[in-house]
């Protein structure tokens, strides 16, 4: 079963990487991704909310008046075109080129050809030079790494000894934040400055070892302090039992975990999606599987 759970959820998280890489990298990312964020018009839903307890509260997706919050919900996509300030295009094709306004093309990451498998993903711009990207290798990540279109620099971030590969996820300020995972198993954070290029590992001891089966794909609050991680407390094992699940708040400066919303759904969960709103509220989406697939997003009240 876990099996199952894990590959299942492998498959979706790349739905929810491309969160914040699928518009124009001519905008800034992370003052727009917030922009976006803030349209959304909270006090529409307050008669279609489920309230699980003072904090979190369970919103259906599938109901048409709820509809506006599916724009956020990103799926994944791949063979894309990003179009860049000066009008030049970086396209998804396997590997990753550059187009000038005349269609010419120049490599900037390749895969070897017999490693069919294998494909180059454009994350984000990161500034007006540089951008993000990773390697998905079937099942599992790759290396990740930074491009410098102006001096061709690639600096590359290896997957570590027992496989574990560093997902890019957030810029804020000088830093690139990254989830630390196993094709779908969270195992830690980690973050490079973006002016030294110095890599730091974040101790997660106090998540990985509680016993709760946290999934990698996470969210940083704005201000780089915290991490939301999403996990799986317990399974149901019989129709009458309810699935429990956590949002654990983690500390990136004390390296401890602050808080954990609990919450439960009859709904077997795989696919998830984590945005901080702001500093104060945390949004996650979660998909239902099975003969009557639904959407669910929950607002989490943070203290």
């Amino acid at each position: 079963m876990k099996k199952l759970v894990i590959f299942l959820a492998f498959i979706m998280c790349l739905f929810s990487m491309s969160c914040a890489n699928k518009y124009e990298t001519n905008q800034i990312t992370n003052a727009n991704h917030h922009a976006e964020l803030t349209q959304i018009e909270t006090n529409e839903t307050t008669a279609n909310l489920l309230i699980q307890n003072d904090n979190i509260q369970e919103l259906d997706l599938s109901l048409f008046e709820n509809s506006n919050y599916l724009q956020y919900k990103k799926a994944f996509s791949y063979n894309n075109e990003y179009v860049l300030s000066d009008g030049r295009r970086i396209i998804e094709d396997k590997n990753l080129y550059l187009e000038d306004s005349s269609g010419n093309r120049e490599l900037l990451i390749e895969v070897p050809k017999e490693e069919t498998e294998k494909y180059v993903v454009f994350w984000n711009i990161i500034d007006n030079n540089r951008f993000g990207y990773y390697i998905v290798n079937h099942e599992t990540m790759s290396s990740s790494g930074i491009y410098n279109l102006e001096t061709g620099e690639d600096y590359r971030i290896d997957v570590c000894d027992d496989n574990s590969a560093y997902i890019p996820k957030k810029v804020v300020e000088n830093y690139l934040y990254f989830s630390k995972s196993f094709i779908a198993d969270f195992r830690g954070i980690s973050k490079l400055n973006l002016d030294t290029y110095e890599f730091t590992e974040i101790n997660c001891s106090s998540l990985l070892d509680n016993g709760t089966y946290y999934l990698r794909d996470l969210d940083i609050s704005p201000n780089g302090t915290k991490a939301a991680v999403y996990g799986i407390i317990s399974k149901s094992s019989s129709k009458n039992e309810m699935n429990e699940y956590q949002v654990a708040i983690y500390s990136l400066t004390e390296e401890k975990i602050l808080k954990t919303y609990n919450f439960f759904s009859e709904n077997d969960y795989v696919n998830h999606q984590l945005l901080y709103y702001s500093e104060k509220q945390l949004y996650l989406y979660v998909s239902q599987y099975g003969n009557n697939p639904k959407d669910f997003l929950y607002i989490i009240n943070l203290e």
